[in-house]
């Protein structure tokens, strides 16, 4: 329960310099790259110029968004630049790293191409960052068409994973189909490393406070109490269940270590089975059929009633009712659903096949 691990604190004179290092440092590296893959010199000077400027110009506007009221200029600064790390940003990069990785080394085992997989890797954090916050501000949108702008501010929060993996399935299935790849071997070779991303990604919504459970009973030995700078503390006062100045918010149930903890063993199952699987897209299968249930079981649990429910839109009479399942519970069925199709397709597929054989 840490949400911001240190906060870099860099002189008001020398943040245009810090940020024009970084740039170069980027561009340099590109350029690396670039060389190390045989493009020609001129290629190479244009990569380190354009990633360079890029940069700079990306960290400039990032300052001027999120840097504090009256300290947004870089080349004006009127006080120190405080830059912090957060936890969940750190875990969240450390979980693509581990589960990028781990895909490489899969589809390499498999006999799939580990090159490809990298790259879809990068492009499939890409379009899951995207599908998770579009399917957020669909769920809130009441909260956002007041301020269409606040739909950029996504340091402010606000992403749910299964639109993350809806979006990076959907660019998956486009860029295999593109470049002639067998979907269902490379998707088992993908997934368990899914599990293990997701798995560390829930330990940084923990330090956040994001994602947070309902009231539990305080004696409860797993019961977390949140700091007033997380996002759990924050929802709790907004909604007068904690009075201001509260040291801590009531206790709660940990859902994102239930999470964690489920998904790790989804991936150790995964992991196990692999060498034992008896058609392709089984291992993915495998997944849908295991996660949906283990989300919604979570979903049970959650307190965060900002993720948004299926029925509100009914009012008073929804407020509270079994039947008003959550956007998460309505998307497991679907999930499973599609689980259980691969399954039934595949494995008759397999059979046919070695029927003929």
């Amino acid at each position: 329960m840490l949400p911001v691990l240190y906060t870099f604190v860099i002189p008001a004179a020398l943040a245009p310099f810090v940020v024009a290092l970084l740039a170069i440092a980027m561009g340099a590296w590109q350029a690396f790259g670039a060389k190390k893959a045989g493009a020609p010199q001129g290629e190479v000077i244009q990569t380190a110029a354009t990633w360079s400027i890029g940069t700079f110009a990306l960290l400039a506007v990032l300052v001027r968004a999120m840097g504090d009221t009256g300290n947004t200029n870089l080349f004006a600064l009127t006080s120190p630049l405080r830059v912090p790390l957060h936890t969940y940003g750190l875990l969240i990069a450390t979980a693509f790293l581990v589960a990028m990785s781990l895909a490489g080394r899969n589809a390499e085992k498999s006999g799939l191409s580990k090159d490809r997989v990298l790259d879809l890797s990068f492009w499939i954090l890409i379009s899951a960052m995207i599908g998770s916050r579009v399917l957020f501000i669909i769920v809130n949108w009441d909260d956002y068409a007041h301020d269409p702008l606040s739909v950029f501010a996504f340091w402010k929060g606000g992403l749910v994973f299964y639109g993350g993996f809806i979006g990076a399935a959907s660019f998956s299935v486009w860029y295999m189909r593109k470049h002639q790849m067998s979907f269902f071997p490379y998707a088992d070779a993908l997934i368990p490393s899914v599990s293990i991303g997701h798995a560390i990604g829930r330990l940084g919504c923990f330090a956040a406070g994001c994602c947070w459970g309902g009231a539990c009973d305080p004696h409860f030995a797993l019961a977390a109490h949140f700091p007033p700078e997380s996002l759990a503390y924050q929802s709790q006062l907004s909604h007068h269940v904690i009075m201001a100045g509260a040291p801590f918010s009531i206790a709660i149930h940990p859902t994102q270590l239930y999470e964690s903890f489920g998904e790790l063993c989804i991936f150790t199952f995964l992991t196990l089975w692999r060498p034992k699987k008896q058609f392709s897209g089984q291992i993915l299968a495998f997944w849908l059929m295991l996660y949906a249930p283990l989300r919604s079981t979570v979903e049970i649990l959650r307190g965060d009633e900002e993720r948004g429910r299926v029925f509100n839109f009914l009012g008073n009479m929804a407020r509270g009712a079994w039947w008003n399942l959550s956007t998460s519970e309505l998307i497991s069925l679907g999930i499973f659903a599609t689980g259980l199709v691969i399954w039934i397709v595949q494995s008759r597929g397999e059979r046919r096949e070695l029927a003929a054989a």
